[in-house]
């Protein structure tokens, strides 16, 4: 089920609202059902194409109308609150469907509404702003999170027709396919089409090159003017995201966007193994030498330097992935005993990076200097993946966020608008608390303290993540 990332506005102002009256803990947080929430809402979008509910339903395409909350829109929410209010249901209802055409399955939620539901709220008012000075403003005045709908964009990158890429058809004076105007280094260019606009830390950025690919809706929970994206934007949204962090995907913390956490803090959180910029780098300086009686088969001792115990600890103190795997035939070895080890990167081109790296087989005593070609980070982590027992996951619970340059939004916005960003007022009935259940004996409050859940939280005394005083000597 896909298009109700929204629900998490609804979790943060239950929380927030509990908190406040002594309901729940400061660490507490209860957990919503969002394939439930799916289920309720194209309940309400069923009838006619005549009927009332057409013109709230049938926005962004007709998704909800054809059981679907795929392009769910987050102001549904406001449209729909009369059959809403008394539908968010717990977690532990039914579990998540990842695969498409299970939105409308639900299996425990008949069962939880004859026992009685207790979560309700009251929708007030709904205050939409459209760029981010006044999105700023309100969530300073409100301190409430707020969902985010933007567009998200597709984007086309450029490799120079030099060196090995001089050979293409798109390089011939014919079939020329002219660089962009800032591409000055040759005048035809190999189009790449299909790139993602954010990178492999969570970051958004925006283009020469973009054409619109959808929308998406996200929580957003705050902004910092100073950080500076790798991308080399200033200032910034940050974002609670619902993608799934993995081979090709990354996120971070709140705190890491804030700048309350060092950059080792963060990796003892939010490691993100999977991205190339995260691998240690060893083997900087080596000799090239050819041992004896291996004639075939380069050896350089520079790769010991990887394979000291030193570097070996260092890696792990870390937290960044030292031994790496081959996964493209093409590109490297995937046979026998070899391991990658990265030796050093350079920025090439168009957003691409240039991965030299040491190949190793202690087999076959072969030990050489490899250079991937030019590539996105995307692409080398589908070409090199951390050996499994040093890939470290993403704390759920703390990670997926994402930051929003101020920069990028606005040229998003000037090319593809769509950009919109919603505040509720929204009150939580009494009853929907665990804490007052005994003054509510009609309602069934199992499931609900089923998904009340802790928050993760680590206390650093930075910036090293497993420092802390020392009170008895050894």
């Amino acid at each position: 089920m896909l298009g109700l990332c929204y629900h998490w506005f609804l979790e943060q102002s239950y929380r927030a609202y509990g908190v406040r009256k002594g309901w729940l803990k400061p660490d507490e947080y209860v957990a919503f059902s969002e394939q439930a929430y799916g289920v309720e809402i194209l309940k309400l979008c069923t009838g006619d194409a005549d009927s009332e509910q057409q013109k709230a339903c049938r926005v962004a395409g007709d998704e909800m109308w054809m059981n679907s909350t795929e392009g769910g829109e987050v102001p549904e929410l406001y449209y729909l609150q009369s059959g809403l209010k008394e539908s968010i249901f717990p977690q532990s209802v039914c579990k998540y469907y990842t695969n498409p055409g299970n939105d409308t399955l639900c299996p425990g939620l008949e069962a939880a509404q004859a026992a009685g539901n207790p979560l309700k709220f009251e929708l007030s008012s709904m205050t939409t702003k459209y760029e981010d000075m006044s999105v700023r403003e309100h969530l300073v005045r409100k301190n409430q999170a707020m969902p985010l709908s933007t567009p998200i964009a597709m984007i086309t990158h450029y490799y120079p027709c030099i060196g090995a890429f001089a050979s293409n058809h798109h390089c011939q004076p014919e079939t020329c396919t002219l660089c962009p105007g800032d591409m000055a280094t040759t005048t035809c260019c190999i189009p790449l089409k299909g790139g993602r606009n954010r990178n492999m830390e969570g970051e958004f950025f925006s283009h020469r090159s973009m054409s619109i690919e959808g929308g998406h809706a996200m929580l957003l929970v705050g902004y910092n003017d100073a950080f500076l994206t790798r991308e080399g934007f200033t200032g910034g949204l940050i974002v609670k995201n619902s993608w799934a962090d993995g081979p090709t995907q990354g996120s971070h913390s709140l705190a890491y966007w804030m700048q309350e956490v060092s950059d080792w803090e963060e990796r003892s959180v939010c490691p993100n193994s999977y991205n190339p910029f995260n691998w240690y780098q060893c083997g900087n300086e080596g000799i090239s030498s050819k041992q004896d009686g291996n004639e075939t088969q380069e050896y350089n001792e520079g790769v010991e330097d990887c394979l000291s115990e030193e570097t070996k600890t260092f890696a792990d103190v870390n937290i960044q992935p030292l031994q790496l795997k081959c996964k493209d035939p093409e590109l490297c070895r995937v046979d026998g005993d070899f391991t990658y080890f990265v030796r050093n990167t350079t920025d090439w081109g168009d957003r691409m990076t240039v991965m030299c790296l040491w190949e190793y087989s202690e087999k076959q005593h072969v030990a050489r200097e490899i250079c991937l070609p030019p590539m996105l980070e995307v692409y080398i982590a589908r070409t090199l993946a951390p050996v499994e027992e040093e890939v470290k996951e993403n704390d759920t619970d703390r990670c997926g966020f994402y930051f929003i340059p101020y920069v990028a939004l606005r040229q998003w916005i000037a090319q593809f608008q769509g950009f919109f960003v919603n505040s509720f007022g929204i009150q939580w009935d009494p009853q929907s608390y665990a804490a007052n259940k005994d003054l509510h004996p009609e309602f069934d409050y199992s499931l609900l303290e089923a998904s009340t859940k802790k928050q993760n939280h680590s206390e650093f005394l930075g910036p090293f993540p497993y420092a802390k005083v020392v009170q008895h000597f050894q």
